[in-house]
């Protein structure tokens, strides 16, 4: 709480600070329309009037008023602009010591072919496009300061959880791109990614809820794409970050990034560094009736989380002429990790406790990726016809190992009565070879025509092992070590139309997968071998309905195939009585997803989605017995295939600026969710609504400094992992930063989870058994990150493309 008071006093003083400083002038007026309206949200510039440069830049408020200060003395004059609407500038005025008010601007509709004139108003905020929500973060105050991560976890329908797993409006599972292209990594490598990449490098977030035909059908969540700014200039630059956080526990980045350019080649390269301890404490408390008593079993678990990243790219692009180009890539990445863990297990009957069982578990492992790309891009002719090839291939191997130490005690947790120890090794290795290429033809009358195809090779080689120790010796455990090899090949083409209307936006597509599927359980010689065939059409439409008001509708089948880290038939126990464990026996979940949307004024967002998944996977709890000993009280979580899912989502965002100091930005869902499945032969149905809110607030304050609080709401509802009935999270973030080192340097520090209150707590009963589950991790932290830009910022980033095995690779785990 002292804490708390310190940043608050600083954010006060700060703002009082700002409303205290004398300036040389104020500039002041208002934007209007036919008919005398203001122009909501109009964007302002003040020009020098003797070269018409740009000094500053401000948004009219909801009555279409705005002010400028401080303002040193000169001649200026003011410029106001709107998409869709004529430029608008005033006359010449000096500005002395006094206020100077600036006659109205009067803005009317620009009716004049949109091919022949360029907009250079700015850009909302928001926009609803026939297939996507694209947040304009380049233009926004939003992302100011900031990093990757935080500007996406601002934008609408984003949560992000303690693991840093992203989800988009409630599902998780969500697919991150980068230009178009799929990052290529782990989700956890993906958060150190986006943390180390500064917001001023970003120029759009494109949130794609239904995805079209042209993407891969995998992928039940979405799609963010995140595009960067490009230019032309020829040169070299780069960037460096470092970053330090403290919870309980340190945690450290550093990374580096080198471009150069001329008129045949560019060569790009990046490392990355990244060091993140974690303390965990896991409450589990599960109950269930046996023999006219009920078993109770207690558990308190604490991990130590530990790993360390290397992350390194290369490559080049070769230019042939204007219209062609080759590149080569190569991707590397090496990951060490540790999670001891310490648990101690109160077991009783009837209401008493008669042992007590203690287990030591330590897994130290290594995972790595090596990744290369060899990539065509060219522009067919002068209308505009593109083809892009790409040629991947990506080798993962992970090698994850187990020894755990059980000893059992008496009811007073002193006396020993007996010990059990085992050790496993679940070495796993994955390789994915893939081609694709993709074909656009632009139509005639503002028309489109995309197609393409990809073929996909991929093979998970998993030998998990398990020996007991009897007698001084290890012995080889037949009933839980499992030699599993997973074989699958996906055929894919897709056709994809689209069209721009007089007021209607039209996209159709269609898209089918040939999949054959085997896997291989060596060690009890069963194989299972299917082929399948899908289609996935994809239809959406946008239409302007008055000058202010954009409807949308969406429509598009989706499938999600299991991880293949999920389909390892691995074991990682808790204690002798609780594990986690993979299933190679999932199968892919399919679903229709619908949309509506409306957009007023490209400010005020709402939309309204419905959900249907058959075969939703999700990790579920659930009892097994013992093959060696027969004991059925042995809790295991694993992915399943539940029946079907049915979720209702209504979602809210608008951007408001509350004064030229103070921006805020808003965003609301309600949901509601429907699960029907089958856990221990018994029918699960469960259902819940829920609220999730999100409230931004920056201020612009002296001296280049911005200060930031964001504060964060999930109410009671159904988990989407687990189907727990959970308890609401909250959490407030506050932040400083300023621009140092003549603009190309940055410092920021921040809080999170100022009062220190995220931790997941849930419940889950089925056939009189009830387990609860309260997770507290490290999630109030103090952080301080330091980035700085050298070289020539304006030199046109490496090639970004989408290579053909990112959605394969997205579905592999690095721990």
């Amino acid at each position: 709480m002292k804490t708390v008071a310190i940043l608050l006093s600083i954010m006060t003083l700060g703002v009082a600070t700002y409303a205290q400083t004398p300036g040389s002038g104020k500039v002041s007026g208002q934007v209007v329309q036919t008919g005398n309206k203001p122009v909501e949200f109009a964007t302002i510039t003040l020009l020098k009037a003797s070269d018409s440069s740009l000094v500053k830049g401000a948004i009219a408020d909801i009555n279409g008023k705005y002010e400028i200060e401080p303002v040193k003395e000169g001649k200026y004059l003011v410029a106001a602009a709107y998409v869709g609407m004529t430029k608008a500038y005033s006359q010449p005025f000096e500005v002395k010591n006094a206020p100077v008010k600036v006659n109205a601007l009067s803005l009317t509709t620009d009716t004049r072919n949109l091919k022949a004139v360029n907009v250079t108003g700015k850009k909302p905020f928001v926009e609803q496009r026939v297939d996507k929500m694209v947040v304009n973060v380049e233009n926004s105050v939003v992302g100011a300061g900031a990093n990757a991560m935080e500007v996406l976890e601002k934008s609408p329908g984003i949560t992000i959880d303690k693991d840093d797993n992203i989800s988009l409006k409630g599902k998780n599972g969500v697919v991150i791109m980068i230009d178009g292209k799929l990052t290529n990594m782990s989700s956890q490598d993906v958060a150190a990614l986006l943390k180390s990449m500064p917001s001023s490098n970003i120029e759009q977030i494109e949130l794609i809820t239904n995805p079209s035909a042209k993407y891969d059908a995998a992928g039940n969540a979405g799609i963010i794409n995140i595009k960067l700014k490009k230019n032309n200039t020829v040169g070299t630059n780069g960037s460096i970050t470092l970053g330090g956080g403290y919870g309980a526990t340190p945690k450290y980045n550093g990374s580096l990034n080198l471009n150069h350019r001329n008129a045949k080649y560019n060569v790009f390269g990046s490392y990355n560094y990244n060091h993140r301890q974690n303390n965990q404490t896991l409450l589990l408390y599960r109950s269930y009736p046996a023999e006219g008593k009920v078993n109770v079993f207690d558990n308190r678990n604490t991990h130590n989380q530990s790993s360390d990243y290397n992350g390194a790219k290369v490559g080049v692009d070769y230019f042939i002429n204007k219209n062609h180009t080759i590149g080569v890539m190569v991707d590397a990445a090496l990951r060490n990790y540790s999670m001891p863990s310490n648990s101690v297990t109160m077991i009783g009957s009837g209401g008493i406790v008669d042992s007590t069982l203690r287990t030591d578990s330590r897994n130290p492992g290594d995972w790595n990726r090596m990744a290369y790309n060899i990539n065509y891009k060219g522009i067919l002719d002068t209308s505009g016809k593109e083809l892009n090839i790409d040629l991947d291939y990506a080798r993962n191997h992970d090698s994850k190992r187990l020894n755990t130490f059980s000893n059992v005690y008496d009811v007073t947790g002193k006396d020993f009565v007996h010990g059990d120890t085992t050790r496993n090794m679940q070495p796993s290795t994955i390789e994915i070879k893939t081609f694709k290429a993709d074909y656009v033809n632009p139509l005639k009358h503002q028309a489109k025509l995309e197609a393409g195809l990809k073929l996909s090779f991929v093979k998970s080689d998993n030998d998990a092992r398990f020996d007991s120790l009897r007698f001084n010796n290890w012995v080889y455990d037949y009933n839980r070590s499992n030699h599993f090899i997973y074989k699958e090949n996906v055929n894919a083409g897709y056709i994809n139309f689209s069209k721009q209307f007089r007021k209607l936006t039209l996209q159709a597509g269609l898209r089918g997968e040939l999949s054959h599927i085997e896997g291989n359980s060596v060690t009890i010689s069963k194989v299972t071998d299917t082929t399948y065939f899908n289609l996935f059409p994809s239809v959406f439409m946008s239409y302007n309905v008055a000058k202010d008001h954009q409807l949308g509708i969406s429509y598009s089948r989706r499938i999600q195939r299991p991880d293949y880290e999920d389909l390892n038939p691995f074991e990682f126990y808790l204690d002798r009585y609780t594990k986690i464990a993979g299933n190679p026996y999932l199968k892919p979940s399919y679903s229709n997803n619908f949309e509506v949307s409306h957009t007023f004024k490209q400010f005020l967002t709402t939309s309204v989605a419905y959900a249907h998944a058959s075969n939703k996977m999700t990790q579920v709890a659930e009892s097994e017995k013992d093959p060696a000993t027969g004991d059925t009280s042995i809790l295991r979580y694993r992915y399943l295939n539940i029946a079907k899912s049915d979720n209702f989502t209504f979602s809210i965002s608008m951007p408001f600026p509350i004064t030229k100091w103070w921006n805020s930005y808003t965003y609301l869902q309600g949901l509601y969710a429907k699960y029907s499945t089958v856990v221990d032969n018994n029918l699960v149905n469960v259902e819940s609504g829920g609220f999730m809110g999100r409230t931004q607030h920056t201020f612009t304050l002296p001296y280049g400094i911005t200060a930031e609080a964001t504060f964060f709401y999930l109410s009671s509802q159904i988990a989407d992992e687990g189907l727990m009935k959970m308890k609401p999270m909250y959490a407030l973030d506050c932040g400083l930063s300023k621009s140092i080192l003549h603009k190309k340097g940055n410092l920021k520090l921040t809080i999170n989870d100022v009062f220190n209150q995220q931790r997941f707590r849930g419940t889950f009963t089925n056939a009189g058994r009830f387990m609860s589950v309260d997770s507290k991790w490290e999630s109030r932290q103090v952080r301080l990150a330091f980035s700085y830009r050298f070289g020539n910022m304006n030199i046109k980033a490496a090639r970004n493309h989408k290579t053909g095995l990112e959605d394969e690779q997205n579905r592999v785990k690095s721990n």
